[in-house]
């Protein structure tokens, strides 16, 4: 489990650390650095590792998955990583059993390229960058267009899965391209009929089958035989679906959800907090982002034991936290103090 992350210069993050629980919950209002946290944890395994989101004919990597989701008009590179896209270093530091796991982010001084270096032992590809004598690095990252080069595998913590609702049309990419061996797998119709708990509908399976003009499409096979396009559920049930079946192919250690409520109704919320309590049960980590006051409570109260439940916000780039508990919750909401609104107030 990761104790504790230190981010230094990476997005919009100049400065900032945080404790971390086996469910650690970051409340906070936009911009106020919770995704970045997320992003972080996301990287700190292996920037150029395989992840399942599929997009362009190509399985994507961990960093491209975050170009993906911060590409704006046509822009390309990964510039975005460094604060204020100048930055000539950042830095995640994570503590794992009181061993630093360091990555970091280093742009070089006569080429267009963020090195990507540790403190973990790296056997080869040493490089020279910006005067500093010899950095091992275990690849390259652009700074102007989407080209990088890893070297080598190296996995400094847990391997993790980010989950967001801008991801969701990458992880449909990713199960039609692998649909062979993952319906082998048989963990479509468990997700399918647990998915059944959530709706009016019975699921007995999930498939993929031609639709109107032969294109493929994948379906949810219901008890009376008939199907109906995940495309054409509501949206927490296509999120929770694919969710479910993506981590149970990836087996991942940590689970990174951002906007852990976005289009989750209180059914779906208890459901999903439930699942967390079989997760956390088996020794999984979970960080969850939400702007949900109700979300929060809902999974904090579930999983209280092992929760912690933070307020993050921003102050020139500095990150500035506080932990606060389910009563302090309760309290704002008794005496309408919004914390996504009133955050800088609070902290």
């Amino acid at each position: 489990m990761i104790n504790r992350i230190k981010i230094k210069n990476l997005k919009g993050i100049k400065k900032g650390e945080l404790d971390l629980f086996p469910l650690t919950i970051l409340l906070g209002s936009n911009n106020s650095g919770k995704t970045t946290i997320l992003e972080a944890l996301f990287l700190a395994s292996n920037p150029f590792r395989k992840v399942p989101y599929f997009d362009k004919g190509k399985n994507l990597l961990a960093v491209e998955v975050l170009q993906l989701m911060h590409e704006t008009l046509k822009a390309e590179g990964f510039a975005f990583l460094l604060h204020r896209y100048i930055a000539q270093e950042a830095e995640i530091d994570c503590n794992v059993n009181s061993e630093n796991y360091i990555l970091k982010f280093i742009k070089a001084f006569d080429k267009p390229y963020i090195y990507i270096s540790s403190n973990r032992k790296i056997p080869k590809e040493n490089i020279d960058i910006r005067g500093k004598g010899i950095v091992p690095s275990i690849g390259h990252l652009s700074l102007f267009n989407n080209e990088l080069r890893a070297y080598f595998d190296l996995f400094l913590v847990d391997k993790s899965l980010l989950i967001s609702p801008n991801l969701i049309k990458f992880g449909y990419n990713y199960l039609e391209k692998n649909w062979a061996s993952i319906i082998n797998m048989g963990v479509c119709r468990k997700v399918a009929e647990e998915s059944s708990t959530l709706s009016n509908e019975s699921y007995k399976d999930i498939t993929i089958e031609p639709f109107l003009g032969g294109k493929l499409s994948i379906y949810a096979y219901l008890e009376d035989g008939t199907r109906i396009r995940l495309g054409d559920l509501g949206e927490g049930i296509q999120s929770y679906i694919i969710t479910r079946i993506l981590y149970e192919v990836e087996g991942p250690s940590i689970i990174l959800w951002d906007d852990v409520e976005s289009h989750f109704n209180p059914k779906i919320l208890f459901k999903i907090s439930n699942w967390f309590g079989d997760l956390l049960d088996e020794g999984k980590q979970i960080v969850l982002t939400t702007h949900s006051l109700e979300a929060a409570r809902i999974i904090g109260e579930i999983n209280e034991e092992k929760a912690g439940i933070y307020l993050i916000n921003l102050d020139k780039n500095i990150l500035k936290t506080k932990k606060i508990t389910l009563e302090e919750i309760e309290e704002f909401r008794e005496v309408g103090i919004d914390v996504r609104v009133a955050d800088s107030m609070l902290l």
